[in-house]
């Protein structure tokens, strides 16, 4: 019997459902299956790496699926491993959910059969693709409990969406921040992998007279967060696309999995607390896409948060704009000339407070 090397394509922050599949498919199959789960948490610090290991793994797979969201199917990267599938002859299957139906898929997907990831009709003509791909019998699996579940997944999904969404039509008034204090949130990891050159860009923008600072333990975040007022949070590590878990500790490249025990890390919710106790009016994530913290963080504070893959070089080009605008500019503002000279996909969402916010320096 023929081991399958499976390919899973997705969007970062939709890691649930491939997490979902491949537990599902692992146990129907009985390990029959090999994985390979493309996920671009570490797309920054890490991208050369990623890259070559995405393109080893394209090439050893028999089949790749393809999760298809109406997000997903927009994303550059889901078409780049679609197309270099079909290049191979390799089975693509699109597995749509999120307001995405097979009819709607657009090419290189839509020139593959895509099934509902939703509907138990839509699971049973997965399973029997892979079985007989692979040349076994057909699992016993309920596929209306499966269904259910990925409903579910949805269902919370849709919920972070709209969350962001009204986040990004929310417009309020003026306000000045004079003087802001600035904190760069990092790990080791990361500033050995070439991150700190980028931190310190962000500090570079900012007069040598005000107070800026680097945390890379959670008790150093702690120590500062809270006890001080800080204006602007800078995140360059780590972020966990499912939870929103920020790692200090050493995590594995690209999948996330610590490699250290116990870790070192602070939940999303209690970020939260402690960003609303610092008083804090603007929080950049820039290690990779997470909805699933962007959305936490929005109760306390405004946050500006990427969509999506770009390279270390682009994003320094992001933050170079970025912050030598703040001096002149409201931050809305220089969010959107920033991403729209690099074309680094970061979206300013914003808080039930104001948030045309202008950064005020003394001269």
């Amino acid at each position: 019997m023929a081991r399958l090397n499976v390919f899973v394509s997705h969007r970062t922050v939709e890691a649930k459902f491939a997490d979902a599949l491949r537990r599902h498919l692992s146990r129907d199959f009985i390990g029959i299956i090999k994985f390979f789960i493309s996920t671009d948490v570490t797309s920054v610090p890490a991208g050369s790496q990623w890259y070559a290991q995405l393109i080893s793994k394209l090439q050893d797979a028999d089949m790749l699926l393809a999760l298809c969201s109406n997000e997903a199917v927009g994303q550059p990267w889901i078409n780049y491993e679609a197309g270099g599938a079909c290049a191979r002859g390799v089975d693509l299957i699109p597995l749509c959910y999120g307001g995405m139906t097979p009819d709607g898929l657009p090419v290189p997907l839509a020139m593959s059969e895509g099934v509902m990831l939703t509907d138990e009709r839509g699971l049973q003509k997965l399973y029997e693709r892979i079985r007989e791909r692979i040349g076994c019998d057909m699992p016993n699996a309920d596929f209306g409990a499966l269904a259910d579940e990925f409903e579910n997944l949805e269902r919370e999904y849709a919920s972070q969406l709209s969350v962001e969404a009204a986040a990004s039509r929310r417009q309020n008034g003026d306000s000045i921040v004079q003087d802001p204090h600035v904190l760069c949130v990092s790990s080791q990891q990361y500033l050995s992998l070439g991150l700190a050159n980028e931190l310190q860009t962000v500090l570079d923008h900012f007069p040598k007279n005000l107070q800026h600072e680097v945390a890379t333990t959670s008790q150093e975040l702690f120590g500062i967060l809270g006890p001080q007022v800080v204006d602007v949070v800078h995140i360059g590590a780590y972020v966990c696309p499912r939870t929103g878990r920020l790692y200090f500790t050493e995590v594995e490249m690209p999948s996330g999995r610590s490699l250290i025990d116990p870790p070192d890390f602070v939940e999303a919710r209690a970020l939260a607390m402690r960003l609303k106790s610092a008083k804090t009016r603007l929080v950049v994530i820039a290690s990779g896409d997470s909805l699933a913290l962007a959305t936490e963080l929005l109760d306390c504070t405004n946050v500006i948060s990427p969509h999506g893959i770009f390279s270390a070089g682009a994003l320094g080009n992001w933050m170079n704009t970025f912050y030598v605008s703040i001096k002149t500019s409201t931050i809305a503002e220089a969010c959107e000339l920033a991403t729209a000279q690099s074309r680094v996909p970061m979206k300013l969402l914003t808080q039930q407070v104001p948030t045309d916010i202008q950064l005020e320096f003394q001269r």
